[in-house]
């Protein structure tokens, strides 16, 4: 490595880790206040902020590292140009091509590093973190009930103790169960505790010396009562994650292994496996697109003539939403069928690469800043 790339790298490298660090926070910041209704809860412990992080820490840097890596691409070498060390590179006959060099070594390496981490941290963290919510929910349920007072935390059912005892356990006990619309369950007992057995997002009270009513419907007149001296009530804490603290990635928790298995057995049972292709190519396009940056940034930045840092910061992010934008267009042509979806998950990628090509060329032909 000549003493002009390790400049370069340099140059890049440090506002390169200043803003992944900005935007890590960032994204932490506002996914926590997203998700304040379960992280605030009484029995969240510092234990359990420490396993947020680390399960958000493989997702937030797949999002984080391409904008800052574009940052660093158009400040970086817009200082050098600010400075007019452009101009004197290029009087030494150090063209374009060559100061793209120690950008694209970074790309590449943070293109492979993101590929790695979408493959194997990312799943592990959405999954990990899915798991993480509903043992929260579980335990605020437990915390948060309180005496006399109605806990509607969970999607579609009231629960309501008259007295709570200091190892939690229930008296004089109401729930209301309206997950079924239709024909909503009233459940009185006398005594009641979060069940011992609830594990994975499944929840279960577990009642003593009670009765359940239910009405048949609105149209009927039914009306049935069942007497109990133990039940015990599961509930799916799948649906409160989502109503309340929308920690939601669907199939972004999958590996690239387990897309690939599920688009089989879609086509095996007849059905449309192009939504889960796509996903896969979508991760994929994602992650290579620090090259494309790279390929477009580099001769926006030497190329540009006025100065100011405002100007990059705006690029950017145009850049980013446009990025993005076409990145949704084309994920949703791949979906439809009207592209091959790994062509569709590359296009953003493609057409940014074209659009680099055509401005190292015009910056190649009439030199940098002037």
């Amino acid at each position: 490595m000549n003493r002009l790339s390790r400049y370069l790298l340099g140059e890049l490298l440090v506002p390169l880790g200043v803003w992944v660090a900005f935007m890590f926070l960032l994204l932490f910041v506002m996914q926590f206040l997203r998700g304040t209704d379960v992280l605030l809860g009484s029995s969240v412990t510092l234990v359990d902020m420490a396993r947020l992080l680390a399960y958000l820490a493989p997702h937030f840097l797949m999002m984080a590292l391409p904008i800052a890596f574009l940052l660093a691409i158009l400040l970086g070498l817009g200082r050098l140009g600010e400075d007019r060390e452009l101009v004197a590179l290029q009087a030494l006959g150090i063209g374009p091509v060559r100061l793209l060099a120690a950008p694209m070594g970074i790309a590449v390496a943070l293109s492979a590093l993101m590929l790695v981490i979408t493959s194997t941290a990312q799943p592990w963290g959405l999954a990990g973190l899915k798991v993480l919510v509903s043992e929260v929910i579980r335990k605020n349920a437990v915390g948060d009930v309180k005496s006399g007072v109605f806990y509607e935390d969970l999607s579609n059912l009231t629960l309501y103790a008259e007295q709570v005892s200091s190892d939690g356990k229930w008296t004089n006990v109401l729930l209301h169960d309206d997950r079924e619309a239709n024909s909503p369950l009233l459940v009185l007992a006398q005594r009641g505790q979060v069940g011992t057995s609830t594990s994975g997002e499944v929840l279960r009270f577990a009642l003593e010396a009670g009765e359940v009513h239910r009405s048949a419907g609105r149209e009927t007149e039914e009306y049935s009562i069942i007497r109990f001296d133990q039940a015990e009530i599961s509930v799916g804490v799948g649906a409160s994650m989502g109503k309340r603290s929308r920690f939601s990635f669907s199939r972004e928790e999958l590996t690239p292994g387990e897309l690939m298995e599920a688009a089989r057995e879609a086509e095996a049972q007849g059905e449309d496996a192009r939504m889960y292709r796509m996903a896969l190519h979508s991760r994929l396009g994602s992650a290579l697109a620090p090259i494309a940056f790279a390929l477009l940034g580099t001769p926006l930045a030497m190329g540009r003539r006025q100065s100011g840092r405002a100007w990059g910061y705006l690029l950017t992010l145009g850049g980013y939403v446009l990025y993005y934008l076409l990145g949704r267009v084309f994920e949703q042509m791949g979906q439809k069928g009207q592209m091959p979806v790994g062509l569709a998950g590359q296009m953003a990628n493609l057409v940014f690469v074209a659009v680099g090509l055509v401005a190292l060329y015009r910056v190649s032909r009439s030199g940098t800043v002037k």
